[in-house]
């Protein structure tokens, strides 16, 4: 008699569901990436909320525990959400506040800088063609008209803006749904910081219900991976992220370098975005500075080198160090992998994902290797 394994035989057809939707996806993937896209921008508002609350948990988790340490509970959360939100606010109104006007003096003193900065292209070009021939016949063969590159430039520029005013309407009408689904994550995110411990209560109530104890384990030890490292990461980029700003700011104005404010602000936001965020920064404040004066570019870039040097061998090993515990080759590839699947979020939140990918795989591993040294005769 044919005695059938119903463990295997459940197996095999899981196996046989997933290759058939996997082959599925595969063969229709035009429409698995439109359904994909329209379900991401319905839940667009709730992804977002549910980012916010994950990030602000960290400032509100600290109110909570050391400046609001008596009281009822309940008041106590309502306390630190609020305080946690108005602090944000007022972070980034004195950012936008210091960094909007140096944007605006910066755009200002660019318009009247790239015509003089052209000409003396154009004069360090014909002492060049003077002093060495062979140079000025290699420019000669390229045909360069500065006077109508000077023109092409200007109309780019104005050509740019007309395009900008032209596509006012679409502008509106994307920053209008951006807006909304803004304020709906807000929502969102205020009644999950809120409500919590009670979300976490429903989550393992159905995971039990469905999966097995061992699974519901399994996925509960992921989550909360996920949150430790996730927090390690915020706190930590966030606070590598304002010592760098203030060291640029210091130095840049000590050593009368312009654009102080706004490099500056631009470092400590970009460098939220692990390895290349603080070049991005550096790229922009050469330009602006090349503009002006091309050897003020080039020392900037001997000012970023150094402080590049100290915050990667001392502040950032200390400050944030092996938090997420994942080695330097893999924050790059984590950081080129979401950069180029998710954008900026990507390269955010691609470092603490792969670190918890990493730290779940090693501990697969482990187990692995430790069950078989344990089986007799595999020594």
């Amino acid at each position: 008699m044919l005695i059938v394994d119903k463990a295997l035989m459940k197996r095999i057809l899981s196996l046989m569901v997933i290759g058939i939707v996997l082959y599925w996806a595969l063969t229709n993937h035009i429409t698995v990436l439109i359904l994909s896209r329209r379900i991401f921008s319905v839940l667009s508002p709730l992804i977002a909320g549910g980012a916010i609350a994950f990030i602000l948990n960290v400032p509100m988790r600290s109110l909570e525990r050391r400046v609001f340490r008596r009281g009822k509970p309940g008041i106590r959360r309502s306390l630190s959400i609020i305080l946690t939100y108005l602090l944000v606010v007022l972070v980034l109104s004195l950012v936008l506040l210091i960094v909007i006007p140096e944007l605006v003096s910066a755009i200002e003193i660019l318009g009247t800088s790239i015509p003089t900065f052209l000409d003396s292209l154009r004069v360090y070009g014909d002492s060049l063609a003077e002093r060495y021939p062979d140079i000025g016949f290699w420019l000669s063969e390229l045909d360069i008209s500065w006077n109508t590159m000077k023109t092409d430039v200007l109309d780019f520029l104005k050509k740019s803006s007309s395009t900008l005013v032209g596509s006012t309407v679409g502008l509106a009408t994307s920053l209008v749904n951006g807006v909304v689904n803004f304020i709906l994550g807000l929502v969102f995110s205020v009644y999950m910081l809120a409500r919590k411990e009670h979300l976490t209560r429903q989550i393992k109530r159905l995971l039990s219900a469905y999966i097995s104890e061992e699974r519901v384990g399994r996925i509960l030890h992921a989550g909360a991976l996920v949150n430790s490292t996730f927090s390690r990461f915020v706190a930590g980029a966030c606070t590598e992220a304002v010592i760098l700003g203030l060291m640029f700011l210091v130095t840049m104005l000590v050593f009368r370098f312009p654009y102080a404010v706004l490099v500056a602000a631009l470092v400590s936001v970009s460098a939220l975005i692990p390895i290349v965020g603080a070049f991005l920064a550096a790229l922009v404040g050469m330009l602006l500075m090349l503009v002006s004066d091309p050897m003020q570019a080039v020392w900037f870039l001997v000012l970023f080198l150094v402080l590049q040097q100290i915050e990667g061998n001392l502040i950032y090993p200390r400050v944030v160090g092996d938090s997420i515990g994942l080695p330097a080759l893999w924050v790059l590839a984590a950081v080129m992998i979401g950069g180029s699947l998710f954008g900026v979020l990507g390269m955010l939140a691609g470092v603490p994902f792969a670190a918890v990918i990493y730290v779940l795989i090693r501990e697969s591993v482990t187990q692995r290797l430790t069950k078989r040294d344990a089986q007799p005769g595999t020594s």
